[in-house]
């Protein structure tokens, strides 16, 4: 009789067999095991393919999507085959861990009215042009002295660092149409079900190259110019601000790149 596992981890890729490599190996060597894994690429190539046939088990899934290329689209794809009682998202660039869905399924047990958690991570710097194993420097951020409602205003927690109970996504999707921010407007969306709480001890990696520019995602003009600012005012007006002290947050926050829009606009 078929059992579901208890976490979905959906990894999208681009065209990066040795990043994928890496992200796949980081959940081999996990001490927890009772999860599936949902690659989702929106191109392919031999070496994707290879590192796919020789990293995932039975259980897991791999697809190659059609469509605009981006992460958004293919989370949405993942979330629809997720079978997990938990979701997680794992892009090709990161890992987790060994330790870390052990640790979070211990909170999730310990805390079953939890719907969205999120932990403290690491920044590995890379060269990505060198050796993926090399570490140039590691810094630990810990989330907890954030106040979550601050979320409101802009992001601090990182795509992988977040586990979502399944129910806590239902309707809800990532929009492929932001050039930037997406994680964010994906997870106020989910916020207006169930605020994050915050846990210790997490595993989560964040891995940066600022070595070599335009080896991330979110390093393009488009992601970075201008249009970070029409992205972060369609966030707003999508989900407002629940108190006047978020507001006026906002305002001061678009005041500072220049753009003075009265408080109740937010």
């Amino acid at each position: 009789m078929y059992r579901s596992p208890f976490f979905s981890i959906i990894t999208t890729t681009h065209l990066r067999a040795p990043l994928l490599a890496r992200a796949l190996r980081s959940l081999r060597a996990q001490t927890f095991q009772d999860f599936e894994v949902i690659v989702v690429a929106d191109a392919l190539d031999g070496d994707t393919a290879t590192v796919c046939a020789e990293l995932l088990r039975a259980q897991d899934l791999f697809i190659k999507r059609c469509g605009r290329c981006g992460p958004a689209e293919s989370r949405n794809q993942g979330m629809r085959l997720a079978r997990g009682e938990w979701v997680m998202f794992l892009d090709d660039d990161d890992t987790f861990a060994p330790e870390h869905l052990q640790r979070t399924q211990a909170h999730i047990s310990a805390h079953p009215e939890a719907k969205v958690l999120y932990s403290d991570f690491d920044v590995l710097n890379e060269d990505r042009e060198k050796d993926l194993h090399a570490v140039l420097a590691r810094t630990r951020i810990h989330l907890g002295g954030h106040l979550i409602e601050s979320l409101h205003v802009k992001n601090f927690i990182p795509n992988n660092a977040l586990v979502f109970h399944r129910l806590a996504l239902e309707g809800c999707s990532v929009d492929p149409h932001l050039e930037s921010l997406e994680d964010w407007d994906f997870l106020l969306s989910v916020c207006q079900k169930a605020m994050p709480q915050h846990y210790d001890g997490g595993g989560a990696i964040v891995h940066k190259d600022f070595v070599n520019p335009g080896t991330r995602r979110g390093s393009s003009t488009a992601a970075n110019d201008n249009t970070v600012i029409v992205d972060f005012l369609h966030t707003y007006r999508r989900w407002r601000a629940p108190t006047p002290e978020l507001q006026a947050q906002r305002q001061q926050l678009m005041q500072s790149v220049g753009l003075d829009l009265p408080v109740a606009w937010f």
